[in-house]
């Protein structure tokens, strides 16, 4: 049975059976699939890909592609890591979309997994309702975003992949399955952070809360005095992040707490003037870190603190249109702030060419397999550099600093760890390769990247 599952994969990875069975698949849908060209990330740090994107418009589409081909979904694209590059076929869920079977007692709902978050958002406040917490993004259609366990901060709320109460995928053998308390309960766990490698998910159903409003609090302060009260703000905060300014000794601190107060107008001023003011002054006296810290603080002292009272969704996403290439890491709290430190030790003396803020969240536990919270809470470090910079020394500096500490890497942002790196931060790790080589036999759901991750891995 081995040896013809093997060579049957041989024989379908031959580029003139592909051709012939994906044109096939495409001939029998017909209409019910859209073809596009090209695929790239945001950032543009993957190259773009030669793959045609096929947009199926139903479910028998979907099924008939993945069953004749390597296929990789996608979502809006806003990773870095090699999830989906060398596939036949790309696969986009635009019209696997909207808000259904919403159950108001239970406060939860089906949604199309190709939706985009911001449209769930929009769509669910008009019943009322409103997902627990977002990230500092909501362009992430869902299915990309619980896939990579995306989340936002809060020591009580854990990311999205955590209110996943069930799924509907296609699996790689083009079979129909729902994971829920009727079915395949077991396989939760599994597939709330799935990587787009168990299945190709169609729906999902979320535990929500009812619709709400949140107070924004931004300020600034010494960096020093941040990380002394850390602890202290996440405790009493709903939501609690601060972002360091490279060569500046301040960070500015946000948190979001619910209200009831009346709505007010948003600041006029976008954050993303501040980023590329930033970037103006490190052109300008990256040679002069004395003056660049000066120049600096005498910014932040003349910044406002700034309140806000808006709808959750609004309130907590903003706008990113300064693109960069990010390396976050999720560490055990006891030790994230000295990684964080460590880090900014090297970047002062080593890297004056880097102005984006660091970032520090925290996300409670969960109990996904494959979730990097699923041990226990954690805080996550991530650095950025602007698209057009060099970024290799976040790998050869930044990264080994990080593991050091005892981080996990975020699933859809740089890091360069292996299988054996993997199994060792996941005890579920060959459960999860098992279970994913009962779903999908054939291989139709990886790449490359994600054969050397799951197929070749030597176990111990």
């Amino acid at each position: 049975m081995t040896d013809r599952r093997n060579f049957l994969k041989f024989i379908s990875s031959l580029p003139l059976v592909k051709s012939v069975l994906l044109g096939a698949a495409s001939a029998d849908v017909g209409s019910a699939v859209q073809i596009e060209k090209g695929w790239q990330n945001w950032s543009g740090s993957l190259g773009r890909s030669a793959s045609p994107v096929h947009v199926p418009k139903t479910l028998g589409a979907l099924q008939e592609i993945i069953k004749a081909s390597i296929v990789r979904p996608v979502g809006a694209g806003h990773s870095w890591t090699p999830l989906v590059p060398g596939a036949d076929a790309i696969l986009k869920l635009d019209h696997f979309s909207g808000v259904r079977e919403v159950d108001q007692q239970a406060q939860t709902a089906w949604m199309g997994a190709g939706t985009r978050l911001v449209e769930l958002s929009r769509a669910l406040e008009a019943q009322n309702l409103g997902f627990r917490n977002l990230g500092d993004i909501n362009v992430q259609t869902l299915a990309g975003a619980i896939s990579t366990a995306t989340h936002g901060t809060g020591k009580t709320l854990t990311c999205l992949a955590g209110e996943v109460c069930a799924v509907r995928m296609v699996t790689g053998d083009g079979d129909f399955l729902e994971v829920s308390e009727q079915e395949n309960k077991n396989l939760l766990p599994a597939v709330q952070v799935g990587l787009g490698t168990l299945g190709v998910l169609t729906e999902i159903k979320m535990q929500l809360m009812p619709r709400h409003k949140l107070h924004r609090r931004v300020w600034f302060m010494p960096h020093e005095q941040v990380l002394t009260q850390a602890e202290t703000q996440w405790k009493e905060n709903r939501n609690f992040e601060f972002f360091y300014i490279p060569f500046s000794g301040m960070s500015m601190c946000i948190t979001h707490n619910l209200t009831e107060a009346d709505t007010t107008m948003p600041v006029a001023e976008e954050p993303e003037d501040a980023v590329m003011q930033l970037k103006a002054l490190r052109d300008y006296v990256s040679w002069f870190p004395a003056l660049r810290k000066k120049l600096l603080q005498l910014a932040i002292k003349a910044a406002p603190e700034e309140e806000l009272v808006g709808n959750s969704w609004e309130i907590l996403s903003s706008v990113r249109d300064t693109k960069f290439n990010e390396m976050e890491y999720h560490l055990p709290p006891a030790r994230a702030l000295d990684a964080l430190e460590a880090v900014r030790v090297y970047v002062e003396r080593y890297r004056p060419d880097v102005f984006f803020p660091f970032e520090v969240r925290r996300t409670a536990a969960d109990s996904a397999w494959l979730s990097p919270f699923n041990d226990g809470e954690r805080i996550s470090v991530a650095v950025h550099c602007h698209a057009p910079d060099d970024y290799a020394f976040l790998f050869t500096e930044i990264e080994p600093i990080l593991r050091q500490f005892g981080g996990r890497p975020h699933w859809g942002k740089l890091n360069s760890l292996q299988a054996r790196d993997f199994a060792e931060l996941y005890p579920q790790w060959e459960a999860f390769g098992d279970l994913r080589r009962r779903l999908d036999p054939r291989g139709h759901l990886l790449n490359a990247y994600l054969s050397n991750l799951f197929e070749n891995y030597a176990r111990v």
